[in-house]
């Protein structure tokens, strides 16, 4: 069954999609991974807590750009560690969904000229589980 996103699912669902790495992965690309995770988190509650209905597509190419870097550390430092997490539904997966899903809106966003992005209009469910 499917609905119409809203801005504050859309917000819970990318915090879940930022889950921090698992406690066991320690490693220096780890930490900066888990920094970036806690703050998109930190952005997403607060941006939930004051009912906010868009985010800038400059904070979103932020986001994947760092993203992008710290997953390109942790694969080229530690191999290991990133095919252990690269399988699906781990912190990786999701975080590797989240990148993807913020690629593609801020590729949107920029043609069509948009400086901000309503969370209501990012179709989640189609980056998530596909088109049904």
């Amino acid at each position: 069954m499917t609905h119409g996103p809203t801005a504050a699912n859309t917000r819970r669902l990318l915090t879940a999609l930022a889950a921090p790495p698992d406690d066991m992965t320690a490693s220096e690309a780890a930490d900066k991974l888990r920094a970036k995770a806690e703050a998109i988190r930190v952005f997403l509650a607060e941006a939930d807590e004051y009912d906010v209905q868009a985010v800038h597509a400059v904070v979103l190419h932020e986001w994947r750009n760092a993203l992008d870097r710290c997953h390109r550390e942790l694969e080229q430092t530690d191999p290991g560690e990133w095919s252990r997490w690269r399988l699906p539904g781990t912190w990786l997966d999701s975080h590797l969904r989240l990148r993807s899903l913020i690629a593609h809106e801020v590729g949107k966003a920029y043609w069509d000229d948009r400086p901000e992005i309503r969370y209501a209009d990012i179709d989640i469910e189609r980056y998530l589980w596909g088109a049904r």
